[in-house]
């Protein structure tokens, strides 16, 4: 076996072995297999997130700065609804990816969305803020809790 630098190592053959077959698995592998498998495993199982969704809308009354908000739903939408989408290693069909998006509409609502954009991301989860008491039933109740853990840091700090 030689290592990068052209120079010969000797080792076990137990040891050799796997790094033998790992070089020969390499060779053997073309980079086209690689990205065709990957694509097709995107196009059959993937998963695309779009965090902050939210900031793609304007209220309906402010129509500044944001104008282009309304151009990104429009691009954003044949990708959704299922379309070929080219990247750099090919094309990759869309229409079995599954989107979820997330957004925290503080200045606007989810009906500010484009109507199609609404149709293709269906389901709306709305929240309302903790209370003092949730926030006091987080950090107690579980079995491990921040403010156990705080109290058993004050005292190992105040050993030393």
């Amino acid at each position: 076996m030689s290592n990068k630098r052209g120079e010969r190592k000797r080792i076990p053959i137990s040891q050799a072995r796997p790094l033998i077959e790992a070089h020969q698995s390499d060779q053997l592998l073309e980079s086209y297999d690689v990205v065709r498998e990957a694509i097709a495993s995107v196009e059959e199982s993937g998963i695309v997130f779009i965090d902050e969704i939210d900031k793609l809308v304007s209220s309906s009354d402010y129509r500044g700065a944001d104008a282009s908000s309304e151009g990104v739903q429009r691009d954003l939408l044949p990708i959704i609804e299922g379309s070929a989408v080219n990247t750099k290693h090919g094309n990759v069909n869309t229409d079995y990816i599954l989107f979820i998006a997330s957004g925290a509409f503080n200045s606007a609502k989810p009906s500010d969305l484009l109507a199609e954009l609404q149709g293709r991301l269906p389901i709306r989860v709305n929240l309302k803020a903790l209370s003092q008491d949730d926030l006091y039933k987080i950090l107690t109740e579980p079995v491990s809790n921040l403010i156990r853990y705080c109290a058993i840091l004050q005292k190992s700090g105040s050993r030393t």
